[in-house]
């Protein structure tokens, strides 16, 4: 059975760098990174949020046939929303598929420290200037409290980051259930 391994977390905590690592064991996965797809819409960096939107429909059809194929999805994308997260689960059981939710964690001093280090690309500079603008690191860490009560409440698995290797491997557990 096909698998959507959906990697929730706060921005910086590696969801991107771990899917591309997840993926590269697992080949044929899918990598649907829909920051990455929001960026090949003109005006995606002033219009954002309203991009996001759409654009995540167009994944969820993307992820749907992919799925239907058989192969494995990786979708790393913070949704704090539970009725937008309930999208992506009833887009993996329309393909036959399982969905695995995984909130990845970070001591909030290490999640603040990734996130101010990392490489800067067009979404990640966007990203920067969206968390500036609505409250900095307050709000990155009010973020990751809400996943993680988020992930108490749906029995979701919480995996550290802190060790790649180690996350790596509860990513594999969870998906292989």
């Amino acid at each position: 059975m096909p698998t959507l391994l959906h990697l929730n977390g706060p921005s910086g905590v590696g969801k991107s760098t771990l899917a591309r690592a997840y993926a590269d064991l697992r080949p044929g996965t899918l990598v649907c990174d829909i920051d990455e797809l929001r960026s090949w819409v003109s005006g995606w960096a002033t219009d954002f949020v309203s991009t996001g939107n759409a654009v995540r429909t167009s994944a969820l059809a993307l992820i749907t046939a992919y799925l239907a194929t058989g192969r494995d999805v990786v979708l790393p994308q913070l949704i704090v929303t539970p009725s937008e997260n309930d999208r992506f689960e009833a887009a993996a059981t329309e393909a036959g598929a399982a969905y695995v939710a995984v909130v990845l964690d970070a001591a909030p001093d290490l999640l603040l420290e990734r996130l101010h280090a990392r490489a800067e690309t067009p979404v990640t500079a966007v990203v920067s200037r969206i968390i500036a603008e609505r409250g900095g690191d307050p709000l990155v860490l009010h973020g990751r409290e809400q996943l993680l009560g988020l992930a108490e409440e749906r029995g979701w698995l919480v995996v550290d980051t802190t060790d790649r290797e180690a996350a790596l491997d509860g990513l594999a557990r969870a998906a292989d259930g």
